[in-house]
């Protein structure tokens, strides 16, 4: 893996978070966003066709669950952290992630940004 910059594959299936998540990894330093996917089907497509480092992927997805992807990114692909937007989360953090982050919002979008840089290296083993 380069770690000057750390490719992300986005699993959101709300299309303003999806553009939110884009923007906040596509300006955070070390972090390139290499695909978008609405939906568990294209996240495996992207999956194949990009090969990225990361995959944040979103706990509730429609049509199958977030989890369902979990299992089948994690048998021979690149790391996946969970991301939520949901108030109450379990602390238990399912087989195949690396951990759960908090979704962000356009009110502390550059408080956002420096959070889940240091969420998302911390999660990889790259930070305090």
């Amino acid at each position: 893996m380069d770690y000057s910059e750390i490719s992300v594959l986005i699993v959101e299936d709300v299309p303003e978070m999806l553009g939110l998540l884009e923007e906040v990894l596509s300006k955070t330093p070390g972090f390139r966003v290499s695909g978008l996917a609405k939906n568990g089907f294209e996240a495996r497509l992207e999956l194949l066709k990009r090969r990225p480092d990361l995959v944040l992927l979103d706990e509730v997805l429609p049509g199958e669950a977030g989890l369902d992807v979990l299992k089948d990114i994690t048998q021979d692909g690149p790391p996946v952290i969970l991301i939520t937007g949901m108030e109450e989360v379990s602390d238990k953090i399912p087989p195949g992630a690396l951990g759960r982050i908090s979704k962000p919002s356009w009110e502390s979008l550059e408080k956002d940004r420096v959070r889940i840089r240091a969420s998302i290296l911390r999660l990889l083993g790259r930070g305090p």
